[in-house]
């Protein structure tokens, strides 16, 4: 189904509503990503974020509040049959040396219109705009045939797309499409690159350091093959849109006995992945390389335990994905944005991965990202977002629903 933009006719008063709500909104919005702020989630910790996002939905008046058996926060706007989802995840990185920060990290700060603090781009205002898009939203009562699940996620540093999966697959909600609003600086995502980890392991005999001869040691054999791994660089799966795949060796361990000649070794690498590898083709591309020197590749299992409590270990392999450029969801966005702002929008691909890798890359439901935050501060210690930005962004996720149901119809 192609869409022409045309098709999408926004009442301009509707419009100005939206502005004004949203300006109405920006200091309770920003009171809000400052309270998330201070809260340290690291990922499989993020009880008390969740908590406070709970608190959150149930004041901009959701129609529903809860939480699903992996603790994502979850709050419905309309009962609708037609289910959009809004996500963005309320766990950040871990913070290596506070003393590098500006400011501290859990301590939001307001310089002019940029707010820092630990989350601020990775994806805390992000989860602000879609609670404050949902509060437009009710404030507005305009949805027939559509509801909208706000989703303040959890897992997804560590695991991009696990507590979405355990959201869809295990208490089976099933969105017709899915918004991610992780760090865009207000344009339209489309896709990225996934990600694999793959172990590597050689085998060797163990004995006394002190006869090494009787022995075999399993980190030089190690030793080709990490070179053999590293020339598969440049030859690896291409993509118009993402260019070559990359490998890299990441981490090398063994046995912590220094006494003794190692009869194992494994390596790690990360493995850059582009739409349509998968966990067979990655293993088995690099079997192709190591096996002639005595090595064996697999993807292994990673642990992933909520605060739940609920273990959700799988593979580590998260896939990549692209909606392609016109597909209704990229269409209803750019519908969206041309409506708000009177001038097309730009449509580009993430350079890092989210939950997209589960809902795009996996359960094919159709995914678009948007957002207020600016990658280059994601992950560092200058993470901040534009407040004007965030209001812009919940005014964007308030409209979205709405061409959504005028341009699919409503039924």
């Amino acid at each position: 189904m192609v869409f022409n933009l045309m098709n999408a006719n926004v009442d301009q008063d509707l419009i100005e509503k939206i502005k004004q709500l949203a300006d109405f909104y920006r200091k309770p919005m920003t009171d809000f990503l400052g309270d998330l702020i201070r809260i340290q989630s690291y990922t499989g910790q993020e009880k008390p974020a969740v908590e406070r996002t709970l608190l959150e939905l149930q004041s901009i008046g959701c129609d529903e509040v809860w939480t699903d058996q992996a603790g994502n926060a979850l709050g419905r706007i309309g009962n609708g049959k037609r289910t959009i989802l809004f996500n963005a995840h309320l766990d950040t990185n871990e913070v290596s040396d506070s003393s590098n920060w500006p400011h501290p990290p859990l301590d939001p700060v307001i310089e002019g219109n940029i707010l820092y603090g630990l989350g601020a781009s990775d994806c805390k205002a992000g989860v602000a705009a879609i609670v404050y898009g949902a509060a437009i939203l009710k404030r507005l009562n305009l949805l027939n045939d559509i509801s909208v699940v706000v989703m303040g996620a959890t897992l997804e540093e560590d695991a991009e797309g696990f507590g979405l999966r355990s959201l869809i697959e295990r208490d089976g909600l099933k969105p017709d499409c899915v918004l991610l609003a992780e760090a865009t600086n207000l344009t339209i995502r489309r896709g990225h690159r996934g990600r694999c980890e793959v172990h590597v392991r050689t085998q060797g005999k163990s004995v006394h350091a002190s006869t090494p001869h009787l022995g075999e040691n399993a980190i030089l054999k190690m030793a080709p093959v990490i070179e053999a791994v590293e020339s598969m660089n440049g030859s690896l799966p291409a993509h118009p849109i993402f260019g070559n795949g990359t490998q890299v060796v990441t981490l090398v361990n063994g046995p912590h006995t220094p006494n003794s000649v190692p009869d194992w070794c494994e390596i790690a690498i990360d493995r850059r992945l582009v739409p349509g590898e998968t966990q067979e083709s990655i293993v088995e591309s690099i079997q192709t390389v190591v096996e002639p020197l005595g090595a064996k590749a697999f993807i292994p299992i990673q642990p992933v335990l909520s605060h739940t409590g609920l273990q959700l270990d799988g593979p580590s392999f998260y896939p990549g994905w692209l909606m392609e450029e016109y597909d209704p969801v990229i269409e209803i966005g750019r519908a969206t944005y041309q409506a708000i702002w009177k001038k097309p929008a730009v449509v580009d691909v993430w350079k890092f991965s989210t939950d997209g890798t589960y809902s795009a890359g996996v359960a094919k439901i159709p995914t678009m990202g948007f957002g207020p935050q600016e990658e280059p501060y994601v992950h560092t210690a200058q993470d901040q977002v534009n407040l004007d930005k965030l209001v812009d962004a919940a005014m964007f996720y308030a409209l979205y629903p709405i061409i959504y149901e005028q341009m699919t119809g409503a039924k």
